[in-house]
């Protein structure tokens, strides 16, 4: 009797146990979290930046030798090797390399549309070619009067133009607006090379250059940085031979020149060769720089070093995967799927019934009869064109580009288009843009001018005596400007003033100056005298005039009564 019992016992637990992992397995395949997903997301979709670091050091200028550059060289570069990867992205993303390539499907995959609108080229592009697309001009200052000073300002723009540096401004605009930053090198021209400007410029890729700054509150530029990589065949212990590469970087300080070999993680310092005359040469660590000052001068575009694209990236791939999305609608509703209700269909049946362009049904019960209809769900293409307006709107305004209208304008002024449209923004913003240029420009210069001075083409221009112009066209809503010009001229607006208020030039001291050497001194004093004096004489006349009339009538009236 026991070992019925218990051998009923066995059998109870061994059902039991089936009958939970039943439900297990049933509950199991029930979750939605184990079901796939109908769309793989874009592998790092939501990738932001926020902006380069600044590398800095404690160290003091007076400090800085081969030995102490040395020590802090590992940690320098493990901080541009981050800027350098995100200005990698950056620049692959301003070139169409963006995460809406990799976008895959799980459901329907022949059904997967990848559309690339690459905003981030138009953006950069806009912006280079508005706030840099003249040559940025030297001009003497209005207050400086020193005739001697004008043909030196001359020399360097000519100069300038020799080394086509309206090209170099460019490429750093491109840089400055893809990654946030750029840099300038700058150096005396070698004895053997012949150009008109005694100094060559280059724009350096900013994936290979860092400047260094002190970590005090002056944040003075310790030393600076660029690297190239070479290779080499070196022999190994068997007899074999393997390719060893390595990179040279350059380091810049205010007076010297150090170059510093890294291979397989190890930092050599090179030397140089210095020839003391004819016969004898001198080998140094440390190679002396003939005109004192930093070579290389970072240009960043603001205070964090954060470009325009890294600001709107996630509206960005918003919108290419609206796009995406809004054609493989369109294809999925054309290529809608054929459910067969109350219907089998062998598939080669199916097949060669497509081909002929017919589907046959036979209803076998008439309580289920038998249908085929198509599984449509469109994607209505009004809704997600108002998505894609507002995010596209949103990433203009945020990078202040001003927005193409196309609507026909009614009743608005010139002014309030360009105000609603966006052009006063962008216009603003470039002046944001110049200021943060004009900062890192004026270091350029000051050691342009060493150099000058140095070969004794420049004596008597200084850095005060030099305005850095940004030229971009004036010449809209000119007529209202012309008027305000006119008005202020009537109200005896000083001319300096009234020129720089009213919008029409780009550097009005220069315009002011112009107009007195082709008019003379008093050319506005007398515009006004002028134009007002022949007005107030005819209004006399006429004031006169109707005077007497009043009088004749009266006259005439009083020997009527009489």
């Amino acid at each position: 009797m026991d070992i019925v019992l218990l051998h009923l016992f066995i059998i109870w637990r061994e059902i039991r146990s089936e009958e939970k992992s039943n439900v297990e397995n049933t509950q199991t395949a029930e979750r939605p979290t184990e079901s796939p997903p109908a769309v793989i997301p874009v592998q790092d979709f939501q990738r932001v930046f926020f902006g380069r670091r600044i590398i800095t050091h404690s160290i003091k200028k007076e400090e800085l030798t081969s030995k102490k550059i040395l020590e802090i060289l590992p940690q320098v570069l493990r901080e541009h090797e981050k800027n350098s990867k995100e200005i990698d992205y950056l620049y692959n993303y301003y070139k169409g390399k963006q995460p809406i390539l990799k976008k895959t499907k799980n459901v329907r995959p022949e059904i997967n549309n990848k559309v690339l609108e690459n905003h981030a080229f138009e953006i950069v592009e806009f912006k280079k070619g508005y706030v840099y697309g003249e040559p940025i001009q030297y001009v003497q200052k209005g207050e400086k009067e020193n005739e001697k000073i004008t043909p030196e300002i001359s020399i360097i723009n000519k100069f300038m133009e020799s080394e086509d540096k309206a090209s170099r401004d460019k490429e750093i605009a491109e840089w400055q607006y893809i990654c946030g930053t750029a840099y300038r090198w700058v150096d005396i021209d070698k004895e053997d090379e012949s150009d008109d400007a005694p100094f060559e410029i280059r724009t350096p890729d900013p994936r290979r250059t860092f400047v260094v700054y002190n970590s005090g509150i002056k944040g003075e530029q310790l030393f600076s940085g660029y690297y190239s990589y070479f290779s080499e065949q070196v022999q190994i212990e068997n007899g074999e031979s393997k390719i060893n590469k390595y990179r040279i970087i350059t380091i810049y300080t205010e007076d010297c020149m150090y170059e510093i070999k890294e291979s397989s993680g190890m930092l050599e310092l090179l030397n140089f060769e210095i020839e003391l005359n004819e016969n004898s040469k001198q080998s140094v660590e440390a190679y002396p720089l003939v005109v004192k000052g930093h070579r290389i001068i970072e240009y960043p575009l603001n205070q964090a070093r954060i470009g325009l694209i890294e600001l709107v990236m996630t509206g960005l791939n918003a919108l290419n995967r609206i796009k995406s999305d809004d054609l493989d609608g369109i294809d999925q509703f054309i290529q809608s799927l054929l459910v067969f209700i109350n219907q089998e269909i062998e598939p080669e049946k199916f097949r060669a019934l497509v081909a002929l362009g017919a589907v046959e049904v036979t209803s076998n019960d008439p309580q289920k009869p038998a249908d085929v209809k198509l599984l449509t769900s469109q994607l209505l293409h009004s809704e997600t064109k108002i998505v894609t307006d507002d995010l596209y709107n949103n990433v203009l305004t945020i990078c202040g580009v001003p927005r193409l209208n196309h609507k026909a304008s009614g009743g608005d002024t010139g002014q309030a288009r360009l105000l609603g449209e966006g052009w006063t923004m962008a216009d603003e913003r470039a002046k944001q843009d110049e200021l943060s240029f004009k900062k890192s420009e004026r270091q350029f210069l000051k050691l342009i001018l060493r150099i000058c001075e140095y070969k004794a083409v420049v004596k008597e221009l200084k850095l005060s005596d030099i305005d850095i112009k940004f030229t971009r066209n004036k010449s809209d809503n000119l007529l209202v400007k012309t008027q305000g010009l006119m008005n202020m001229k009537q109200a005896q607006v000083p001319p300096d003033v009234a020129f720089a208020i009213c919008g029409l030039f780009s550097d009005p001291n220069d315009v002011f100056n112009k107009g007195k050497k082709y008019f003379g001194d008093n050319f506005w004093s007398s515009e006004i005298e002028n134009f007002t004096t022949p007005t107030s004489k005819d209004d006399n006349e006429k004031n006169e005039k109707k005077e007497n009339q009043s009088i004749n009538k009266n006259n005439l009236a009083s020997g009527d009564n009489n």
